[in-house]
């Protein structure tokens, strides 16, 4: 994780022991175990938000690409019914020439 040794390991466990003192060691790990934990906790819960962030976006994104290809075959429909079929509203003086 943090690409330290062994050696670098005792130097450092060997250090917070002559500067904390034997008694107090017991209490100082386990209030870094206490923040490492909520620190996981907090990680997790962030990476939890943002893969159901991805999925509904991606949900999202599907969605509207599926509504926009409807819409589009909807649109070319409309447009080969609207090219076979004569327009029965027309009102211009077409009909009065030809009739």
């Amino acid at each position: 994780m943090f690409d330290i040794g062994w050696t670098e390991m005792l130097v450092l466990g060997v250090l917070i022991l002559l500067v904390v003192g034997p008694r107090e060691l017991p209490s100082l790990l386990r209030t870094l175990g206490q923040y490492v934990g909520k620190f996981r906790h907090i990680a997790a819960e962030f990476r939890g938000q943002m893969d159901d962030m991805g999925r509904d976006i991606s949900t999202d994104v599907s969605h509207s690409f599926a509504d926009q290809v409807d819409i589009e075959k909807v649109k070319k429909s409309l447009q080969e019914v609207d090219i076979g079929v004569p327009d029965l509203f027309d009102t211009t003086s077409e009909k009065d020439n030809n009739g």
